[in-house]
């Protein structure tokens, strides 16, 4: 444990270092406890399995525009990842590849990035450290903007240039996870990367670095019929800050069902009265596991979350819905090796 601690504080300590204060720009989801994949590449093949996932959220559905700018939708975000044990390194070493898209009014963005991760087995558990690459590409839809001068410079500088920019994209995790509990910390967007879109660079984007930590434990109830897990989530670039906290409830290994809290924080400007402005929600999940496998493990998984905002509802109706799949299926060079046989030794009976 003294190893893991040390870690984890070097860890932490070199995000306060690396985090400016921006606006976070990263897609939220309800099914965090599912998506580890997504925020940590420390997790890269900790499962000891080959695992896709996908889930698709349509935040604050039914939302319309007050405006005649075609870009007043509200935020879509859809993201698939996989995960796999690599078998170098006496099968220590995961990998990973996560697949994003996230429209947010005239911003679309699009991330592809591959994490690796080599695994420290530590008493009863298992440490991931991981790194993951990739790139991230965004598009403006400068003509969605609703503008009041269309003769500002800076406007017609925007019409006029590229309307899409790609940067390479960094990121590192720690993940510990045991049989009985979890905890995660990560952080994303090392680089520091500004899109300009042609315009002057002062004016520029900046995509601004995020810190996730996440933990969770599992309390086995009724001989292991129930099994109680309560779980946290913090998200947060030093400037906005973003908690969950609930709890999931499984039975017999096949239902499950939970309920989340989530609180967003942001600071705001100075012009604005230097305060802060909050969002509530309240999630409701539930799903199921099928199609057991050779292992004894479930390889199916099906799962739905509704958000109800309770506070902040401002411009934005109040339900949000997110759907997961998840899927697992037998790595190759896991498999047990056939028995290979030769005439010289084989016997037959007649």
């Amino acid at each position: 444990m003294r190893k893991i601690s040390r870690l984890l504080f070097i860890f932490l300590a070199t995000l306060c270092l690396e985090l400016p204060a921006f606006s976070q720009q990263d897609a939220q989801f309800s099914h965090y406890m599912f998506n580890s994949m997504y925020y940590n590449p420390g997790y890269a093949g900790l499962e000891g399995n080959t695992r896709f996932t996908g889930i698709f959220r349509k935040q604050w559905l039914g939302y319309s525009s007050s405006s005649d700018a075609p870009g007043g939708t509200s935020p879509t975000s859809a993201v698939m990842t996989a995960s796999t044990l690599l078998p170098f390194f006496k099968k220590s070493t995961g990998a990973g590849l996560n697949f994003l898209y996230d429209s947010k009014g005239p911003i679309n963005t699009t991330e592809l990035q591959l994490s690796l991760a080599y695994h420290f087995k530590i008493k009863t558990g298992k440490l991931g450290v991981g790194l993951r690459s990739g790139f991230r590409y965004e598009n403006l839809n400068s003509n969605w903007y609703n503008v009041i001068d269309k003769d500002d410079p800076i406007y017609k500088s925007l019409i006029s240039s590229p309307s899409s920019q790609m940067k390479a994209d960094v990121a590192a995790g720690l993940y510990w996870q045991t049989p009985k509990y979890y905890i995660g910390v990560s952080a994303s967007h090392f680089t520091g990367t500004k899109y300009t879109y042609g315009i002057d660079t002062s004016i520029a984007s900046k995509l601004s670095s995020h810190m996730y930590a996440t933990a969770g434990y599992t309390f086995n109830l009724s001989g292991g019929m129930i099994k109680l897990t309560p779980n946290a989530f913090f998200q947060t670039d030093t400037k906005n800050y973003t908690y969950l906290f609930g709890a999931m409830v499984t039975y017999n290994d096949k239902f499950y069902g939970g309920i989340s809290a989530r609180e967003s924080v942001a600071n705001k400007e100075v012009t604005q009265g230097g305060s802060t402005i909050a969002n509530d929600d309240i999630i409701f999940l539930i799903g199921m596991n099928l199609m057991k496998n050779k292992e004894g493990t479930n390889a199916l998984r099906i799962g739905y979350a509704f958000d109800y905002v309770t506070s902040g509802t401002q411009a934005k109706t109040k339900t949000s819905h997110e759907i997961m799949l998840s899927y697992v299926i037998p790595s190759p060079w896991l498999a047990a090796k056939p028995i290979v046989r030769t005439p010289r030794y084989r016997q037959e009976e007649y």
